[in-house]
Parts: C-alpha cells; sequence; structure tokens
C-alpha cells in the first residue's frame, strides 16, 4: 500500500507540473485544442487512472469499492489513449479532420464502458493478500484489447504517413521516441489485463512515470515540439511601401533570397497589395490557398509590410510576427523613416538574427 500511495504522490505532482507548465508556456502550442488535449491526458493518464489503477488490487479495500475502482480505472484508461492517439496527430498535423477520430473513438468506448459495468463482466478473487479480476465476458476483454491495438496502428501511422514532412531531423527524432514510449506502455497494460501479473503491472507504472517525466521536460524545455511539426514556413519577405524589397528569407534552405529570385508575377502581386492597403483601415491580412496561407502584416507608421507564406496559420505564427515586427520597428524605426532615393538594403540584414529569435521551431536544424 505504501509504495503505491507513492507512485499515485509521484503521478500526481508530476501531472500537476505538468498542467502548470502548459499553462505557462500556452502561447508556444500553436492551438488551443492541442493546450486542452495535454492538460485533459496529464488529469486523466496522470490522476485519474493511475490512482485507482494502483489501489483496486489493495485487499484492504471492500470488493464493492475495489470493483468501483477497477471501473474508474478502465473508464479512465480507454479516454486517455483516446485522446493520446488525437494529442499525438494534432501535434504532428493540425486538420479539422480530427471530429472523425472523436466520434469514431467515442462509439467504441461507449461500448466498452457499456459491457463494463455489466454485474456478469468480470468475477474477482482474492489471491496472496490482493484482488484480481478475471473477465467473465470475453467479448469486452477482445473489444479493450482490440481498442489498445487500433489506438497503436493509428499512431503508428500518423507518425509514418507525415515523418517525411515533419520540419527537421531533430523534432522527427523527438516525436518518434515520445511514440514508441507510449506503444510500449500502450503494449504492458494491454499484457497486464491478460495475467493480472504484478511484475507487468509495475513495469507499466515504472515505463509510464518515464515517460510522463519525459513529456514534462519537453513541456518546459522545448515547448515548441507541441506546434503542428508538419506545418511549415517557406518564404519571409519585408517590403517597403514604395515597393522596394527590404529583406526576403527562405525557412526551407535557410538563405537569404536575392530579389532577382523571386518570381516577377509575386514581386507584381505584393506591389498591388501594398499600394493598395498599406495605408487603409480594412487592409488585407490573409489570403488562404489550396495548400498555403499568405500572412500580411502592415506597419502605416514606418512604411513597410511583411508577408510570409505558411503552409497553416496558428497562434504561436501571429504572435512571433507580432514580436518580430515590434523588434524590428525598434531597430530601424529611423532608417525606415528616412527612406529615400537610392535605398541600400543591406542595412536590414538585421532581420535574420530576429527571424531566428522569433521563429526558432521553424528553422530548419538537420544536424
Amino acid at each position: 500500500m505504501i509504495i503505491n500511495i507513492l507512485l499515485i504522490i509521484a503521478s500526481t505532482i508530476i501531472s500537476l507540473i505538468g498542467i502548470f507548465y502548459v499553462h505557462i508556456n500556452r502561447a508556444n502550442f500553436g492551438n488551443i485544442l492541442t493546450i486542452f488535449l495535454t492538460n485533459i491526458l496529464f488529469l486523466f493518464l496522470g490522476i485519474f487512472f493511475l490512482l485507482p489503477f494502483l489501489l483496486y488490487t489493495e485487499i484492504d479495500f471492500s470488493e464493492d469499492i475495489a470493483l468501483s475502482l477497477w471501473y474508474i480505472s478502465t473508464a479512465s484508461w480507454v479516454f486517455s489513449v483516446s485522446i493520446l492517439s488525437i494529442l499525438q496527430k494534432n501535434t504532428i498535423i493540425f486538420e479539422e479532420k480530427t471530429i472523425l477520430y472523436t466520434i469514431f473513438y467515442s462509439l467504441i468506448i461507449g461500448i466498452i464502458l457499456g459491457l463494463t459495468i455489466l454485474s456478469n463482466s468480470f468475477t474477482i478473487i482474492s489471491i496472496s493478500g490482493s484482488y484480481k479480476f478475471v473477465f467473465e465476458n470475453t467479448l469486452l476483454l477482445y473489444l479493450l484489447l482490440g481498442y489498445n491495438l487500433i489506438i497503436m496502428s493509428v499512431m503508428c501511422y500518423n507518425l509514418i504517413r507525415y515523418f517525411s514532412r515533419i520540419r527537421d531531423n531533430k523534432s522527427q527524432k523527438t516525436i518518434s521516441i515520445l511514440t514508441f514510449q507510449f506503444l510500449f506502455i500502450i503494449s504492458l497494460y494491454s499484457i497486464y489485463i491478460i495475467t493480472q501479473n504484478f511484475v507487468f503491472r509495475y513495469l507499466y507504472v515504472a515505463v509510464y512515470l518515464i515517460g510522463e517525466i519525459l513529456a514534462v521536460y519537453y513541456i518546459i524545455k522545448k515547448p515548441f515540439l507541441f506546434i503542428e511539426l508538419t506545418n511549415k514556413i517557406h518564404d519571409f519577405i519585408i517590403f517597403h511601401k514604395s515597393g522596394i524589397l527590404l529583406f526576403s528569407y527562405n525557412f526551407e534552405t535557410g538563405e537569404e533570397t536575392d530579389e532577382s529570385l523571386l518570381k516577377g508575377s509575386i514581386l507584381i502581386g505584393i506591389n498591388h497589395i501594398l499600394s493598395n492597403f498599406i495605408d487603409r483601415k480594412d487592409q488585407l491580412n490573409l489570403i488562404k490557398m489550396k495548400n498555403r496561407d499568405i500572412i500580411l502584416e502592415y506597419d502605416n507608421t514606418h512604411g513597410y509590410a511583411l508577408l510570409l507564406t505558411v503552409n497553416h496559420k496558428n497562434a504561436f505564427i501571429d504572435k512571433a510576427v507580432s514580436s518580430f515586427m515590434t523588434r524590428f520597428t525598434s531597430i530601424n524605426g529611423d532608417k525606415l523613416k528616412k527612406l529615400t532615393g537610392l535605398i541600400d538594403v543591406s542595412e536590414f540584414r538585421n532581420a535574420k538574427e530576429l527571424i531566428k529569435e522569433n521563429f526558432e521551431p521553424f528553422i530548419i536544424k538537420n544536424n
């Protein structure tokens, strides 16, 4: 009992730390759904599941209490792994199709929970001073194991399908480590409910706590990991209201882009946008294309505009754009106001360092 209580306390503390730092780093998570799912996962898997999971075998409780703890543990488990699957996909790529996952998982969860509460689904027995639960309803056991297998298959599919589209090698390795760790955790749980062997039970808890600590570490040290990993910024262009290109950066090559390398139609289009919108109140800020979003931000006071082409606009990019423009203006404000005649654009190359500071997650790192 003492060991179980200590494990529960440890998991609860780690989960609460995780939730706290999710709140602290919420601006770095890209979208509200990822923040919500991460907090729910810490709450349910780290507390609502692990607490009854560790206590329902304790013979100090009556059979009715032990059975209630088993029900809570099972319900929390199936809910948690569905959240884990959705969170993994949302971390890799954000799509509206998440609702389809939710509906599908909800249907299976409903069936499992319905069978779980049937009085003839389990037989509880006392062996060596602990309770064990024998599945009398084999359909429930197969559904629970099948559901775990579905979750594992979906997570593997998401990783394999989108792996080559993840921004850089470092992110690929990190998301792979976390994915395989949770696949191992789900496998251990499945083996445990079949065998009811305490070795697998505590092995599961140990591996889970390691995974939980690792997840909290990334949330504290590398919260950018949770920004849609396949979302990329392609081009970053700063234009003066006169139509002069002040600075251009390509995120895919990690290098500045010479004006001569930009397509003429792009330059004409940007100049058209600038001439029509830079001094207007109803400025155009977003152009949605089939596979890209074009983000436009203006500084009317200093007479320049920022253009980004991205796969998908999100809250982090909005914040980074705002922060970049604040810093860029504070450094180059006087130069921008005095721009006349022949313009020396080399004076604005300080933008490259500002890009690295504000858009760090989108800088390609392949070492």
